[in-house]
């Protein structure tokens, strides 16, 4: 068998932390579909797996993606009144102080598997609002968190439609 690359190492000091293959990656600009990794078999026209630049993993056959944000940066504090899900949001908390409504849009192209928590931190209602070509359901309809410190559930089972669960209200 013949490889591109063969690597063998040997670790054999305990009180040593090793790296099988590290990379630091300076991004300054890049696409939001850009890849720390992207490992695909020959012939494929989509990757077998794949870490995006935010950390986040996706593997094919596997029957969801799996977001992973350790316990740094899993809470993104957002003040604003607009915001359109992106894949950067997937395994995170969304907390919303606005005092004003808030309007929370979801996006094509987030994949099956996305999920992310959203709270409404301040006296502004969160409103999830269907993003085009974006299938949006939950029980009884209801798009809005119900009351400040609702926690809403906002997931993909399947590509381009969210499912919302939780605190939710009128």
């Amino acid at each position: 068998m013949a490889y591109i690359y063969n690597l063998t190492d040997t670790w054999n000091a305990a009180g040593t932390a090793f790296n099988g293959i590290k990379m630091a990656v300076t991004n300054t600009a890049s696409a939001a579909s850009s890849y720390l990794l992207n490992l695909t078999a020959s012939g494929a026209t989509t990757a077998s797996f794949t870490v995006d630049k935010s950390g986040n993993m996706a593997a094919s056959g596997v029957a969801a993606t799996i977001g992973y944000q350790g316990a740094a940066g899993i809470v993104t504090t957002d003040a604003t009144t607009t915001r359109t899900l992106s894949a950067s949001d997937n395994g995170k908390v969304l907390y919303f102080t606005s005092g004003s409504a808030i309007t929370v849009t979801t996006a094509t192209g987030l994949g099956a598997g996305f999920s992310c928590l959203v709270i409404q931190g301040g006296a502004g209602q969160v409103t999830i609002a269907q993003g085009a070509s974006t299938t949006l359901v939950s029980n009884g309809s209801l798009t809005k968190t119900a009351t400040q410190y609702s926690v809403i559930s906002v997931i993909c089972p399947v590509a381009n439609t969210f499912l919302l669960a939780g605190a939710l209200g009128a």
